[in-house]
């Protein structure tokens, strides 16, 4: 899913608004960096997605 940010300039995948300052902050999904994890890969490090992130950072995420 993708949302709209303000102002016109674009979307993204999660839009988040700070209570304390109302800054719109976002992380959007890198479609093209988007790579399956097989049983091959069971016990490796891998790269299986990257984030463009502008105001927040992911400290956590359980792919599904």
């Amino acid at each position: 899913d993708s949302a709209p940010l303000k102002g016109g300039r674009g979307s993204a995948t999660m839009v988040q608004k700070c209570k304390l300052c109302s800054r719109e902050n976002s992380i959007d999904i890198i479609s093209q960096t988007i790579k399956p994890y097989n049983a091959e890969d069971s016990e490796k490090f891998k790269t299986i997605v990257e984030f463009e992130c502008r105001g927040l950072e992911p400290v956590d995420f359980q792919p599904q």
